[in-house]
């Protein structure tokens, strides 16, 4: 069964290394870090041979149930996973309840389920049908069935309801689990909701604490989609730190959002130790490439000119006959191949390429902030990548 042991705590920052994965029980993962996003199974516009070509690439598969949930019959009579039926099996794989970027409808959860929303519209999950499908595609850890469906203008007899429901969910979940041959090598992450009511957070905590759960997901401050970019962690932080303080800290923390770098470092100082990757799919669908700098300046580089903006639209006619790469000094496939000129007319001419090329980029410069992330943290640098982070202003203005 998975394990989390803490391996270094300075100054309240933790880092971890989870080991002992399910299906991947000799490989570990160093935390903090980011899952590889996918939808359906498949990273977004990448093929299995271009995304095995990206340098760090994410141990952890995260899996969204909503878009893969109508298809459970058929993993089911595969017999071996969703991991090697997504052509995944050499990866960790994570399924939550719903997509980041997708967004979820309000008011369509009870007492009896969880609605989620996939390319055939609503899907109503008891915890039946949810436990059926977590045996058909036998992940290696999977988020409970949770009523996550709050923010901050939810009631506080909402938030009674969405605890009660969830920690209902959790025992259903439990009991089935425990009894199920499929499952045995699998972990359960159990949901904390409540919304921004405190005296429910801290319910939630309690109850789920004392349950035989290997993780966490912290959810319920908003409702998945788009819009999550411009989520102000501020807006909750004495929650969350309530929340943190109650949990066990030999057990990971996980929070989905469509994360950007800023928002990254915020949720790791506030004790988050899994994050998702959707936000660099998020920034290739608005035809955007990453440029913010996560390299701590040297002696030699100290005083370069850094971007302005976390990222830039490749639309912009400016970059009609701009024959640089995405960004200089970038080792990824994109920038050492092709220029912002050459993936300017890409988009403009609506060609699949553009999105494969932004895609490849943003992915390696999320996953390379990401090892710079542990980085800074082993040496003591995490507030110089904060400064240098915090630097740019988060979107481009486009001129068409």
């Amino acid at each position: 069964m998975m394990k989390f042991v803490l391996k270094n705590v300075k100054n309240g920052y933790r880092a971890g290394v989870i080991s002992e994965l399910g299906n991947q029980p000799d490989k570990t993962v160093d935390t903090p870090f980011c899952m590889l996003y996918t939808r359906g199974g498949s990273a977004p516009h990448l093929s299995r041979d271009v995304l095995n070509r990206l340098k760090n690439l994410p141990l952890v598969a995260h899996m969204p149930l909503n878009i893969l949930a109508d298809h459970h019959e058929a993993v089911r009579k595969f017999q071996h996973g969703i991991g090697k039926f997504a052509a995944m099996e050499d990866r960790v794989v994570y399924c939550s309840l719903h997509d980041p970027s997708t967004l979820v409808k309000s008011g369509y959860n009870d007492k009896h389920g969880v609605s989620v929303w996939g390319k055939g519209g609503k899907l109503k999950l008891d915890t039946e049908l949810f436990m059926k499908i977590q045996e058909s595609f036998q992940p290696d850890i999977y988020q409970a069935l949770s009523d996550g469906d709050t923010d901050i203008n939810s009631t506080r007899k909402r938030c009674i309801k969405v605890v009660d429901r969830t920690l209902s969910f959790l025992d259903s979940i439990l009991d089935i689990h425990n009894k199920s041959e499929r499952l045995k090598k699998t972990a359960i992450f159990g949901s904390i909701v409540g919304g921004y009511n405190e005296a429910e957070r801290v319910r939630c905590v309690k109850e789920t604490v004392s349950r035989p759960v290997q993780g966490f997901v912290i959810e319920g401050f908003f409702n998945p989609g788009p819009d999550t970019e411009h989520f102000q962690i501020n807006e909750c932080v004495n929650l969350l730190q309530k929340i943190i303080e109650i949990l066990p800290v030999d057990k990971p923390r996980l929070m989905q959002s469509i994360w950007p770098p800023d928002a990254v470092i915020q949720a790791y100082e506030l004790g988050i130790d899994i994050f998702d990757s959707s936000y660099p799919y998020v920034v290739t669908e608005r035809s955007s490439a990453l440029v913010f700098t996560y390299i701590i300046p040297t002696e030699e580089t100290e005083g370069e000119e850094l971007p302005e903006t976390y990222e830039i639209n490749l639309t912009d006619k400016k970059y009609f006959a701009d024959f640089s790469p995405l960004l200089k000094d970038c080792k990824c496939y994109t920038c050492e191949n092709y220029t912002r000129s050459y993936v300017n007319h890409l988009l403009n001419t609506k060609e699949l390429l553009a999105s494969i090329l932004l895609m490849i980029h943003n992915f390696h410069h999320y996953f390379e902030f990401f090892e710079s992330l542990r980085r800074s943290i082993s040496d003591g640098k995490l507030e110089d990548l904060k400064k240098l982070i915090n630097k740019p202003k988060k979107l481009p203005s486009v001129e068409r």
